[in-house]
């Protein structure tokens, strides 16, 4: 019969079989996490091939939450069957909010009389986030969530507001809210291609990745303050969103059209074309990509495209 200490060795080989075993699995499920997106206008719901977009990898639709508004084109119940719809292909819906805009107009969450923060504008954007994740969307995408190029006049050092503070207070609170309902809900946010942009839009991404799963720059190269970038552009770029996104994921947001730089009209690009940009992207450490936007442009095959063990 084996001893005492002969049962405590067994026990314990069978523990760190298990355990070797159960980290395992958990890396290969990371393995698997497709980091492919894209941004859907809402008048573009009903025509999305989701079937096309899950063959061709895309794990992930941003969708615009002016959906929820356009009672001329869709019922909310229909929005959230388009929910159920994408999970059905294997594809996660999320919001995509624009948060310091409505109407089509930049509206900011700062009170220059009082210069204090106005937080009937936070719960407002908040309680509808969480009403969606409550019905079965599975993450949150932020845009608009910066100021317009003047950030330093939302700067009030006597009384502790700043344009970094409230965007930054934007993520952590919509954090807190939406990880209270579903700690599996992605929250991501669109950050603009520039290198130390608090100055002019309050956004410092390696703060912001404090409260966001994922930073979405949107590198868009084709007529950028109208010229077009290289692709020197697009890797510098990616690497330091990567070089300061904390814990945060970098998923690079590109064109699927390139414009004319005359008439400005756009000029969708073929599935080689997108897919050499998202090399570019992936050789200077990007985790995945998000598209803009459907409509425009060959979907690549992004299927094993980007692979990682690192999100959570």
């Amino acid at each position: 019969m084996p001893t005492s200490s002969g049962n405590m060795k067994i026990v314990k080989l069978f523990l760190y079989a298990f355990l070797g075993l159960m980290l395992s699995v958990s890396c290969t499920k990371k393995e698997k996490l497709n980091t492919n997106a894209i941004w859907l206008w809402s008048t573009h719901m009903k025509e999305a091939p989701l079937q096309d977009w899950a063959e061709k990898g895309v794990g992930h639709v941003l969708l615009n939450e002016a959906a929820f508004w356009r009672s001329e084109l869709y019922s909310v119940e229909e929005v959230y069957a388009f929910a159920e719809d994408c999970k059905k292909h294997g594809i996660k819906p999320h919001v995509w909010i624009q948060c310091f805009a409505r109407n089509k107009k930049w509206t900011f969450p700062v009170d220059t009389e009082t210069k204090t923060l106005k937080q009937e504008y936070f719960d407002d954007m908040i309680q509808r986030a969480q009403s969606y994740i409550k019905a079965g969307f599975e993450g949150i995408h932020l845009d608009y969530i910066r100021f317009c190029g003047n950030a330093s006049e939302y700067d009030f050092p006597e009384t502790g507001i700043t344009a970094v503070g409230v965007v930054n207070e934007c993520c952590r609170q919509m954090h807190a809210a939406v990880k209270a309902i579903d700690p599996d809900a992605i929250l991501s946010a669109a950050l603009m291609p520039e290198i130390s942009s608090e100055a002019r839009y309050g956004q410092r991404p390696s703060e912001m990745a404090q409260w966001l799963d994922v930073l979405m720059p949107m590198i868009y190269r084709y007529n950028y303050y109208g010229e077009d970038k290289s692709t020197d552009w697009v890797a510098e770029l990616t690497r330091w969103f990567v070089e300061n996104k904390g814990e945060a994921q970098v998923w690079v947001g590109i064109q699927t059209y390139s414009v004319n730089l005359e008439d400005k009209s756009s000029v969708p690009l073929d599935a080689d074309e997108i897919l050499s940009e998202c090399e570019i992207l992936k050789e200077n450490g990007a985790d995945g990509v998000v598209l803009f936007r459907h409509g425009l442009g060959e979907l690549p095959d992004l299927n094993g495209f980007f692979e990682n063990c690192s999100f959570n």
